[in-house]
């Protein structure tokens, strides 16, 4: 057995729903979410009494949403600390947190680190006001700003901005104007997301209706490349589609879903892979509180991960790093698979500009990372 194991805790409260945002959360409800609480410790509790988790190492631990810091830091500190009572903490164990940066002082922060939280994700999406407000976010680049200031503050030595680009009327100016302050500030990390549209959301409302346009597929490649280029010439090194870090400040929760580690999920719509399957839990609230609460494991879908679907998530997940695959390993791990027509895929996606050969490693071109949801694509519809 794997003796490491990564966990993530979903906390499904906002005070809004951004316009985007098709993440399983929903507006904040006090004596809902008090009992939210309480399942999600009896949750935690049971879980880490079992064969397949107990005595295992955790590694990381990632708190997200929804909004975590919408609760008080006593709330979530007790959360943390039924997670150190009933699983193996290892000593470097990377402890991360997403916060709004209007549900945050500098009084909650500093009780965040103090409880032994060291790494704090800041969801800013943008510094300008007009993209703010379009995108429904309910801070401004000024609480943006103090967000991180406090951050520091409290003592957070290992800070994430969050940032959303290739919007439909944005210029490339306006994004330079975001990453230079971005970058002015300092942070170890920071995630550049290119907007999705999602079904259930109001922009995907919007896009059905046609009162909504994504940028074309050369202009998100320009902005793309042009992020890359200037987060490297200042010292960030992407090493995943959307993530940029200072060298040693990769985030280790995301590195391990992308390398295939084992990852528990709690909480009401979260999502686990352990022990070769992969199973997620209720979304509905109500329903995932009165499962646990039933003694239940509010366990909504669940399937077995055979041969054929591991190789294509390898190759899936492995081609979201900038280091890519080898091509060797793959086919050593999975000697079913038709090694013929895979290299026959990868040489045809070389011709593309999609990937870089370079034997026995494969790694997608920038122009290829920009374009992995298409490849992802592919993948399952050749293999």
């Amino acid at each position: 057995m794997n003796v490491s194991l990564s966990l993530y805790l979903h906390f499904p409260y906002c005070w809004s729903k951004c316009h985007y945002c098709a993440f399983n959360s929903v507006r904040y409800d006090k004596p809902q979410s008090l009992r939210f609480l309480s399942a999600l410790k009896m949750e935690i509790a049971r879980y880490g009494g079992r064969p397949e988790v107990r005595g295992r190492r955790l590694i990381s631990l990632y708190m997200g949403g929804g909004t975590p810091s919408i609760f008080t830091a006593d709330q979530v500190l007790e959360v943390l600390d039924c997670g150190r009572r009933h699983f193996h903490f290892a000593d470097d164990i990377e402890i991360t947190m997403e916060a709004n940066p209007g549900t945050v002082d500098r009084e909650k922060l500093t009780a965040l680190r103090k409880g032994g939280i060291n790494r704090l994700s800041i969801g800013v999406q943008s510094f300008q006001d007009d993209e703010l407000a379009w995108l429904g976010r309910a801070h401004n680049s000024r609480v943006a700003r103090k967000a991180y200031g406090r951050a520091r503050e409290a003592g957070f030595e290992n800070v994430n901005l969050d940032f959303m680009y290739s919007l439909p009327d944005q210029r490339l100016e306006d994004w330079n104007r975001t990453l230079d302050e971005a970058i002015g500030l300092g942070p170890e990390h920071l995630s550049a997301y290119a907007l999705t549209i999602e079904e259930g959301t109001r922009f995907g409302a919007d896009y059905d209706h046609g009162l909504l346009m994504l940028p074309d597929e050369e202009r998100q490649i320009r902005f793309d490349e042009w992020t890359r280029a200037k987060l490297a010439g200042a010292g960030y090194l992407r090493y995943e589609v959307s993530n940029y870090a200072r060298p040693v400040y990769a985030c280790r929760h995301n590195l391990g879903y992308w390398s295939q580690q084992e990852y528990l999920g709690l909480g009401p719509g979260a999502h686990s892979y352990v022990g070769g399957r992969r199973f997620s839990k209720m979304e509905d609230i109500d329903a995932y509180i009165r499962d646990i609460e039933k003694g239940g494991e509010a366990i909504e879908e669940s399937e077995s991960i055979g041969p054929d679907l591991a190789f294509r998530e390898a190759l899936i997940f492995g081609l979201r790093k900038t280091e890519g695959i080898c091509f060797d390993e793959i086919r050593n791990r999975y000697p079913r698979t038709d090694s013929g027509r895979l290299q026959q895929t990868f040489e045809q996606w070389s011709l593309d500009e999609l990937i870089v050969l370079n034997p026995p490693r494969v790694r997608l071109s920038s122009k290829g990372l920009c374009l992995w949801d298409r490849i992802a694509e592919e993948i399952t519809a050749v293999f």
